[in-house]
């Protein structure tokens, strides 16, 4: 028995592994000598065996005749894995596949016909689309649908008239496989020639959403009308093409012509029939109606659009529902408050406090003295944002509760009250500074940053506690007064580094012809983080005293203090700080070097030639890395040569692939 014979025997084996093992051992015999068995092995009844004689076929590069006979193999009605895996090898091929399969387009087996188009479709050339649109008038109706299926896939406008021309076709499937492949390519159709056919139920669905793809303004009132189709497939496209179609239109356009038809619906049953659609499970749909429904407004929506609130993608589409429906939606949940489960309450309460709903103070009053957390934060959270002023001893009860989130949003809430409730919540935040828990008098800070009393922060800037002590600061400088500046300079010899950084980056932020000079001073500090916010500060000024500053900080800064050193050095103009930069090219951090060249590579490349050198033999590897990258930007074509000479001499395999990636490129 010679070998092939010996192959042939191995791949009718029981074993599987053993059949796909003698396919992997056909790819060292010459193609010819073994094209059928591969073929034979395409239909395997194992998709494992198949799948490696597919790998084989196509490392062989098939000549015309190969291609010719996998052609061939989509005639095998009795092996769906053989035809299967023909389909693959010429899907995979592309081009290369195109004449064979062109041959093939017309012949007489109907099945192979529909093979080929499809095939042709998820190839996507575009040179295949005379052959397709001739496919459009195949007498066999899978056929010529598959045509029209796969000129949408590929998407050429060229396809267009003749897809619009088949309309005339008078069967249903073509009609509706024709409609989606002119949504899929999108080019604009006139109004006139689509909707006659939404007089067919069983085509309103695609000619919506084809109208939701290339309609234009006149396709509103049939697609408004289809909203309240009795069809439920129906109506819910025709809400996704409404909504696709609105976001073309102009604002003005869209807001009249839309917004305005969908108003008008507002207590009509074509609301009842949107509610029922709600169900589904296909987030698009689901998103489509609730902006539809958000935007007729209709009360009736409401208890739908709550749940909505549940997914946070949809949140804010419902809110803006509620604001469209305004006291009547607010009527319809303050009914169905009663009956609501604690998480309903919470969602309630966020669209009252989001909408302003000043209606609702009893229902709050009575979340805030809720067993459940969740329900006494968020109801104190809405008294602040509706400014219930009425309530506010019923937000200041909660500073005391047991769970700290109650109590932070009893804080904020109380924030929030200070503007309309500024002399009670003054009173609050006395008592709160005068606690002896650090935490009350944190709280305090907030509430005078919320007051505008830059005085009582001062104050709580000496406070004890250095949380306290930050928090005061940080509020303080939040206010951008510049009568702070004394309370924020003292605070620069804080204990608390954490209290330091706060008080630099707030001096950074106030500005003014005062600031610089403690920034300079706190340069010194013996934090590393301290000078890095100092620096930050610093680089909104710039001159000539900061880049001495930053010039006697180099050679004793650490690596973070350098690094920040260096992008405040970016920010500045003028030749002096790109040369300050051109110094940390020596640095023994290989991150300062990384840095200091990927600043440097912003700019010209004269600093290219003098480093070049030095870098390109730098101990580390990214350092190499980084200032090839920066050499081939600067200097293009003209890198060439170094390049050249780099790779002679680099010895990291990545760095080497680098470099001979980018010779390739510029030779």
């Amino acid at each position: 028995m010679d070998q092939l014979d010996s192959l042939n025997e191995r791949l009718h084996a029981q074993d599987e592994e053993e059949r796909r093992r003698a396919v992997l051992a056909l790819a060292s015999r010459p193609f010819a000598e073994v094209r059928h068995l591969l073929f034979d092995a395409m239909g395997d009844t194992s998709w494992r065996v198949r799948k490696e004689a597919v790998n084989v076929v196509l490392d062989t590069e098939p000549d015309g005749a190969a291609v010719e006979g996998l052609v061939g193999l989509l005639a095998s009605p009795d092996n769906a894995g053989l035809r299967n895996s023909a389909v693959e090898a010429l899907e995979r091929l592309g081009s290369a596949a195109l004449p064979a399969l062109l041959r093939h387009i017309d012949v007489e087996d109907r099945d192979v016909r529909k093979f080929v188009i499809d095939i042709l479709g998820n190839i996507a050339d575009r040179s295949c689309i005379t052959a397709l649109v001739g496919a459009l008038r195949d007498q066999d109706a899978n056929v010529s649908a598959a045509a029209a299926e796969n000129l949408g896939k590929i998407g050429d406008p060229r396809a267009v008239p003749h897809l619009v021309d088949s309309l005339v076709v008078n069967d249903v499937w073509f009609r509706y496989s024709v409609l989606g492949a002119l949504a899929r390519i999108g080019e604009a159709i006139p109004f006139a020639v689509l909707a006659p056919l939404a007089s067919d139920s069983l085509l309103k669905r695609p000619v919506f959403e084809c109208l939701g793809a290339v309609g234009d303004v006149d396709a509103v009132p049939l697609l408004v009308e289809g909203l309240a189709d009795k069809v439920r497939a129906a109506r819910e496209a025709a809400a996704v093409a409404l909504v696709r179609l609105r976001g073309r239109l102009p604002a003005p356009v869209a807001m009249t012509d839309v917004d305005g038809r969908l108003a008008a619906l507002r207590g009509t049953a074509c609301v009842d029939a949107l509610l029922t659609s709600l169900d589904t499970i296909d987030y698009g749909v689901r998103e489509a109606l609730v902006r539809i429904l958000g935007t007729i407004g209709d009360e009736r929506a409401a208890t739908a659009l709550l749940q909505g609130c549940r997914d946070e993608r949809l949140r804010r589409l419902c809110l803006q529902g509620f604001r469209v429906m305004d006291e009547r939606g607010m009527a319809a949940l303050m009914e169905f408050y009663p009956s609501a489960d604690d998480e309903e309450r919470v969602y309630i309460i966020q669209v009252w406090g989001e909408t302003g709903y000043a209606g609702c103070a009893s229902h709050l009053a009575e979340g805030m003295r809720s067993s459940r957390p969740m329900l006494r934060r968020i109801s104190a959270l809405a008294a602040g944002k509706i400014g219930l002023v009425a309530l506010l001893g019923e937000v200041a009860a909660l500073l005391d509760d047991h769970d700290p989130d109650v109590r932070e949003g009893a804080v904020s809430a109380l924030a929030q009250l200070a503007a309309s409730g500024g002399e009670s919540v003054r009173e609050i935040a006395q008592s709160l500074a005068s606690s002896e828990a650090p935490e009350a008098r944190r709280s305090a800070t907030r509430l005078y940053a919320a007051l505008m009393d830059a005085e009582r922060l001062a104050l709580l800037v000496k406070d004890e506690d250095s949380l306290v002590r930050r928090s005061a600061v940080s509020a303080l400088a939040g206010l951008r007064n510049p009568a702070s500046l004394g309370s924020l300079v003292m605070a620069l010899v804080d204990e608390d580094p954490d209290v330091r950084i706060a008080a630099v980056a707030g001096i950074g932020e106030l500005g003014g012809d005062e600031a610089p000079e403690p920034l300079l001073l706190a340069l010194g500090d013996d934090d590393p983080w301290v000078q890095c916010a100092a620096l930050k500060g610093l680089g909104r000024y710039g001159g000539g005293r900061v880049l001495d500053a930053i010039e006697r900080l180099l050679p004793t800064a650490g690596g973070v203090v350098l690094i920040t050193a260096l992008e405040t050095l970016a920010g500045m103009e003028g030749e002096r700080a790109s040369v300050l930069v051109k110094r940390c090219l020596d640095n023994p951090d290989e991150e300062v070097v990384k840095s200091a060249i990927e600043i440097l590579s912003r700019g010209d490349a004269e600093w290219v030639d003098d480093c070049r050198e030095r870098l390109l033999a730098h101990p580390h590897w990214e350092v190499r890395a980084g200032f090839v990258r920066a050499m081939v930007q600067l200097l293009g074509a003209r890198a060439l040569p170094h390049l050249e000479r780099a790779l002679e001499s680099e010895t990291d395999e990545l760095v080497r692939g680098q470099l001979r990636d980018m010779i390739g490129r510029l030779a």
